[in-house]
C-alpha cells in the first residue's frame, strides 16, 4: 500500500496552536523559556511543511536518530513522533489516527507512539518525503515500523543500526553506520558532506551537552527552581534540535531562569510539598497534569532518570563523526532502554532519588512499553530498599486517554499524596 493523497492541513493546524502559545506565553514575564520552545517548535514544523516550496530535501526520521546530520548537509527533518505527540497536546486528533491504524491491521498491543505515526501517514497528515531514516532504536517497535513507512511513503529509506551496550567498540562500529548514512543522504540529494559545518553543528551540541549538566546541578536547590513541563520540553529540543542554535537559546533559557531562583532560594512553586522522581513519560494527552502537580499539591518533579543521563564523555567537534556516535549512547531515553538495569535505570534512580531528595516516585506505566515496563518491579524494590521511597505505578496509554482517563489518574495521585503525607 502507497499513500497517494496529501493533506497537511492537520500540520498547519498544529503549527497555527503552537504559534497562539507563542504569544499566550510573551503575555508571561515568568514564562519565556515556554514562548522560546513553542516559537521554535513552530518554526521546526513550518520548515517541514513548506520544505518542497523551497527546494529542501525532507527527511523524515523515527526518534533518537540523530539530527546533527541532516542540519550540517542543510537537509529538513521531521521527527515522526514529534508530530503525534504535540497533535495529541494541541490537535486532539490522535482518535482518528488510531482508527486509521487498527483498521489497517495493527494490534492495540503495538505501542500507540508507533500507532498513532502509522494512522498519521495513512491519513496523509504529513508532507511526502524524500527518505524516511529509522533505526532498531529505542525498540522493536521502532525497528519494523520504518519498513512499514517506508512502504506506504514510497520512498528511499535506510536503516541505522545502533549496537545496544556503550564500548569502544559499539562507538566505532555506530560511527562508521553514520558515514554510510551520510553516504546515503549524498547520493540522495547530489551534495557533499561540509565537515566544517558539521564541526559547528557539534560544537553546538557540546553546548547544549553542557548547558543541559548545568541544569543538572543547579535543579538539587531545597526547594526546587524547577517548573514539571520543562524536561519534556527540554527532551523534545534534543531530540528534534539538537545542534542548532535554537536549541541553546532554549536551554540557555531554562537555565538563567532555574539559576535566577536557586540563587535567591526560591521554589518555583510558592509551597514545595512534595519532591518526586518521575520514571518515564507522562500521557501525552494530559501534560496538564503535571501543572496540576505543582499548582494543586505543590508536587515538584526533581529528576528523571530515563531522560536525564549525561556522563558518557565529551564531545570533540574536531571529530563529529566518532563524538556523534559516543554521544548517542548517552542521549535521552537510549541508555537506562537497555540492560543490564542494575548498570542503567536501576543505578540512576537510586542515586537520583537520594542526590535529589526525593520523597516519592511516580512511575508512569505506558501499557505498550515492553521494556520500561519489565523493570517496573526491580525499580520499585529497589528505590523502597535504598532510597527508602515509595513508588506509585500510574498505568496509562501514552497516546490513548480512554485507556485511564484524566480524572482517574489525578484520584490515584492524589492518593499517594495522602500516603506521602502520612509518611511525614
Amino acid at each position: 500500500m502507497k499513500v497517494e493523497a496529501r493533506d497537511t492541513t492537520k500540520l498547519g493546524e498544529l503549527i497555527q496552536g503552537l504559534e497562539l502559545g507563542v504569544q499566550f506565553e510573551k503575555s508571561r514575564p515568568d514564562r519565556r523559556s515556554d514562548a522560546v520552545c513553542y516559537e521554535l517548535l513552530a518554526d521546526y514544523f513550518r520548515k517541514a511543511q513548506k520544505a518542497k516550496e523551497e527546494g529542501k530535501y525532507l527527511v523524515c526520521h523515527t526518534t533518537t536518530i540523530p539530527p546533527e546530520v541532516f542540519y550540517a548537509m542543510d537537509i529538513v527533518p521531521l521527527q515522526l513522533e514529534s508530530v503525534g505527540t504535540l497533535a495529541s497536546q494541541i490537535v486532539r486528533n490522535f482518535g482518528d489516527a488510531l482508527s486509521a491504524a487498527r483498521d489497517f491491521g495493527l494490534a492495540p498491543e503495538v505501542c500507540s507512539a508507533h500507532r498513532l505515526l502509522v494512522g498519521q501517514t495513512i491519513l496523509g497528515w504529513l508532507p511526502r518525503p524524500d527518505a524516511i531514516v529509522w533505526s532498531n532504536q529505542v525498540c522493536d517497535n521502532t525497528a519494523k515500523g520504518g519498513n512499514l513507512l517506508v512502504e506506504l511513503c514510497g520512498c528511499p529509506g535506510f536503516f541505522l543500526e545502533r549496537p545496544y551496550h556503550y564500548t569502544d567498540g559499539a562507538v566505532q562500529y555506530f560511527a562508521q553506520e553514520l558515514e554510510e548514512l551520510i553516504h546515503f543522504l549524498e547520493k540522495l540529494t547530489g551534495r557533499k558532506m561540509d565537515w566544517d559545518r558539521f564541526a559547528e553543528v557539534m560544537d553546538r551540541s557540546r553546548c547544549l551537552m553542557e548547558l543541559h549538566r548545568e541544569i543538572r546541578q543547579l535543579r538539587k536547590a531545597v526547594p526546587s527552581p524547577w517548573r514539571n513541563l520543562w524536561y519534556i520540553h527540554m527532551m523534545g529540543t534534543e531530540l528534534y534540535m539538537a545542534g542548532t542554535p535554537e536549541a541553546v537559546l532554549h536551554f540557555e533559557t531554562i537555565r538563567d531562569e532555574v539559576k535566577k531562583r536557586a540563587e535567591k532560594g526560591e521554589g518555583y512553586i510558592p509551597e514545595e510539598r512534595y519532591r518526586i522522581l518521575t520514571l518515564f513519560l507522562p500521557p501525552a494527552y494530559t501534560w496538564t497534569l503535571l501543572g496540576w502537580m505543582e499548582r494543586k499539591h505543590g508536587a515538584v518533579s526533581v529528576a528523571e532518570p530515563y531522560f536525564s543521563y549525561r556522563d558518557g564523555g565529551e564531545i570533540d567537534p574536531t571529530k563529529p563523526l566518532e563524538s556523534l556516535a559516543r554521544k548517542s549512547f548517552y542521549c535521552p531515553i537510549c541508555r537506562p532502554m537497555y540492560g543490564p538495569a542494575e548498570e542503567g535505570i536501576l543505578h540512576d534512580a537510586v542515586r537520583d532519588a537520594v542526590e535529589y531528595k526525593a520523597e516519592g516516585t511516580i512511575y508512569f506505566a505506558h501499557i505498550g512499553c515492553r521494556q520500561t515496563d519489565a523493570c517496573i518491579r526491580i525499580l520499585r524494590d529497589a528505590l523502597l530498599e535504598k532510597a527508602g521511597i515509595p513508588t506509585l505505578i500510574l498505568d496509562m496509554d501514552l497516546y490513548d486517554p480512554t485507556y485511564a482517563p484524566e480524572d482517574q489518574l489525578k484520584n490515584k495521585l492524589e492518593e499517594f499524596f495522602e500516603l506521602l503525607d502520612e509518611r511525614k
